[in-house]
């Protein structure tokens, strides 16, 4: 049986209720970002890779600090309600505890997590456009294209993942959210098209 900080974790938290909360979210909306950065830029008749690639750094760091602060706040909040909860029900302060320590640290984890699962989107999203600017190959277009598979390959990762959780088809699940990330995609090119 797990003892010191991991039974204090296990004990004051469900490990698969935060992996849905949080870091299945931020991969979702930081690849759906960067997904709309490609295709926004990197698909233009004349795609300009440097501003591309500052653009998805920019956006992934500035979503990675957001998610971060966003998740550490709102458990740091939980984590009140849930010690107050507690030494209500125990009628002893429950402020220097094993329970509380791990809140407390865990919140800091689970803020760090979410910081980098976008930097980890960026990582690979970036990755061919990187290499078309500086080795100039594959070509600028077909790099966006790689890179916009690999957006819609990390969202079939993440549905099949939703999938097991929910214990249903992790297959399934996988391709009906590769669907929704290639519709996104089409209907970005739609908008480029028509609109701009």
């Amino acid at each position: 049986m797990a003892s010191g900080p991991l039974r204090r974790f296990r004990l004051a938290y469900d490990v698969s209720e935060l992996f849905r909360r949080y870091f299945i979210t931020t991969l979702f909306d930081s690849t759906f970002v960067a997904l709309g950065v490609v295709s926004a830029t990197a698909l233009a008749p004349n795609p300009n890779l440097a501003l591309t690639l500052r653009t998805l750094v920019a956006t992934c760091v500035a979503v990675g600090v957001s998610t971060g602060v966003g998740v550490y706040e709102a458990e740091r909040l939980e984590g009140e309600i849930r010690i107050t909860k507690m030494e209500r029900a125990m009628l002893s302060d429950m402020r220097d505890t094993d329970v509380s320590r791990a809140i407390r640290s865990f919140r800091l984890f689970v803020s760090l997590v979410n910081l980098a699962v976008p930097l980890l989107v960026l990582a690979i999203v970036a990755a061919p456009l990187l290499a078309s600017s500086t080795l100039r190959t594959p070509t600028p277009g077909t790099a966006a294209l790689v890179s916009i598979a690999l957006a819609i390959s990390i969202i079939f990762v993440a549905g099949t993942l939703l999938g097991r959780l929910a214990k249903r088809s992790m297959v399934r699940e996988g391709l009906r959210m590769s669907v929704a990330a290639l519709a996104t995609f089409l209907l970005l090119l739609a908008l480029e098209t028509w609109v701009f």
